[in-house]
């Protein structure tokens, strides 16, 4: 018996409403698919003309689905998810897939570079790229994932975060002894302190929350990433004040001391403030974001 004829509308018609859909903006949909928004618009309006049904409400502000549009949503998504991933399983497993990942520098030279290796091992299919920011990065946009250190009032409740961070004061160990001799206060009147520019300030946030006061005339070493700051630590230059996550590579071997303690509890957080949601489930990036969020969760880690 000769299989039935499948009344399917064009596929571009069913990738645009899913890319307007998911967007909620024929503009965004446009971009993604790299046509214009004219087409898009045209592409809908055929796919509602064949379905005889519309399928969103045009806003000032954007688009709603209708109530056709959102019983249309699910399923023709899964469909273009299913085609897509068996177009993929066809081209090859040894097709490489490129991850981009945008985060500040001490980042990621001093917590996801040193847990890179077993990933990559299991996932030798992806290809990361990782772009720097000192202050800001300018192709933040184009990226798949995108890590910021942000105060916990200024982020969803729900983002994934690195968990129990802390504020640490660390300097080589020739200059602990100096804690010992006498109080805080006095001792770091009399060294030099090494600054890590950025949105907060960390000596700040740190004197406040330990209750010690810095002497502003006390001589100061101003860097821009916690790479250089902890470096400049190392080699005896003074003492400064970063985050638990990038310090503790330095204090388990012994090239940095933390001589009052563990610090002071933060509400700064690095947090994954842009996560690969336009992309379908089956793109390595998910897979990424996944495994980001969940060495989140577990805390800084050495």
């Amino acid at each position: 018996m000769p299989a039935a004829i499948r009344n399917l509308p064009p596929l571009v018609y069913l990738q645009a409403f899913e890319a307007a859909a998911r967007h909620r903006s024929f503009t965004e949909a446009a971009g993604e698919l790299g046509c214009t928004q004219a087409a898009i618009s045209q592409r809908v309006r055929g796919l509602e003309s064949h379905l005889g049904r519309k399928l969103f409400e045009r806003r000032s502000n954007g688009l709603d689905l209708t109530e056709a549009g959102e019983a249309y949503l699910p399923g023709i998504a899964e469909a273009l998810n299913i085609a897509a991933a068996a177009t993929e399983g066809l081209k090859g497993k040894g097709m490489r897939r490129t991850v981009t990942i945008s985060a500040p520098s001490s980042f990621l030279n001093l917590w996801l570079i040193p847990r890179l290796d077993r990933f990559l091992a299991e996932n030798d299919e992806i290809e990361l790229r990782l772009n720097s920011a000192i202050w800001t990065d300018p192709n933040a946009d184009l990226a798949d994932i995108v890590v910021e250190v942000r105060d916990g009032g200024e982020v969803h409740a729900n983002l994934p975060r690195i968990a129990d961070e802390r504020l640490v004061l660390v300097c080589a160990p020739e200059l602990s002894a100096r804690f010992q001799e006498a109080d805080p206060d006095r001792v770091l009147a009399g060294m030099r302190r090494l600054q890590v520019q950025g949105r907060y300030d960390l000596w700040d946030r740190w004197a406040g929350a330990a209750k010690i006061r810095i002497d502003p005339t006390a001589p100061s070493l101003k860097l821009d990433t916690a790479v250089s700051a902890l470096e400049a630590a190392c080699m005896g230059l003074g003492a400064t004040i970063v985050y638990s996550t990038y310090c503790n590579g330095f204090r388990k071997d012994g090239r940095l001391v933390a001589p009052l303690g563990e610090g002071a509890a933060t509400t700064l957080r690095h947090c994954i403030v842009k996560a690969p949601g336009g992309k379908p489930r089956w793109h390595p990036a998910h897979r990424v974001h996944d495994w980001l969020a969940a060495a989140f969760a577990a805390g800084p880690g050495e």
